[in-house]
């Protein structure tokens, strides 16, 4: 197995049920891929945190409406996340060695339809399997036009690394994350605008003067994933 999230794990622990002999390569520093570590845990727990904190659980029963705080960050609304993420790192664990899967850290490549090379800091090493499962998972595409600084234009990834919660945002990307994290953001008080180019298209010249020429420019998110291993030959429909 070649990546240690969900697929890889899941997909090892069949094949240890079914007595095959198994084991799986992770070159993060965590295991879980996206799912823990960037993805689903880090963003559904931010969307819990952000109906409870915004009291829109409460107002339709109780008319109770919470006040954010001035200069919140995203970290202030991830203290369970961490919690929970490290608990999942321990079950991956367990579930690995419950079903006698070796864990092995480095990078790998194929020699042969069969064959793996494994680097690592301490050296090389080949690996023979009859089955090779590749779940190295998704990454964000960055378009090269666009000038990711990680500090006013993000991708789903780092999003959540941001330093603090924006009085602006602009999604690029309707799809699945992107409207996942308009929502999230919108139910804190935070003026959004979600930009799709399958929907908004030719309105596109229009819109993007709009989006950008504020007085305080806006944090920019671009929700587009490609393949982890390659780019892809065209650029996603959302990204404009």
């Amino acid at each position: 197995m070649i990546g240690c999230g969900p697929a890889g794990e899941k997909g090892g622990a069949q094949a240890a049920y079914f007595g095959k002999r198994v084991a799986v390569i992770e070159r993060a520093e965590h295991m879980g891929g996206s799912s823990i570590n960037t993805g689903t845990v880090p963003s559904k727990t931010l969307r819990e945190s952000a109906l409870y904190f915004s009291g829109l659980k409460q107002r339709g029963l109780y008319g109770i409406d919470y006040s954010l705080k001035e200069n919140l960050t995203v970290h202030d609304f991830m203290h369970h996340e961490r919690e929970v993420v490290d608990m999942e790192r321990q079950r991956i664990l367990k579930n690995l060695a419950l079903h006698h899967i070796e864990l092995l850290r480095g990078q790998a490549a194929f020699l042969d339809p069969h064959t793996l090379v494994l680097s690592t800091a301490q050296g090389t090493r080949q690996l023979r399997g009859e089955v090779i499962l590749i779940s190295t998972g998704s990454k964000p595409h960055r378009p090269p036009e666009i000038a990711f600084d990680d500090i006013h234009t993000f991708d789903s990834d780092t999003f959540l690394q941001m330093d603090r919660i924006p009085k602006s945002l602009a999604v690029i990307g309707g799809g699945v994350i992107g409207c996942e994290y308009a929502s999230i953001f919108k139910a804190l008080g935070v003026d959004v605008t979600l930009v799709d180019a399958t929907v908004f298209s030719h309105f596109s010249t229009m819109r993007f003067p709009i989006v950008f020429a504020t007085g305080s420019p806006p944090l920019v998110c671009i929700s587009c994933l490609t393949n982890a291993r390659s780019e892809p030959k065209t650029r996603p429909a959302a990204c404009v």
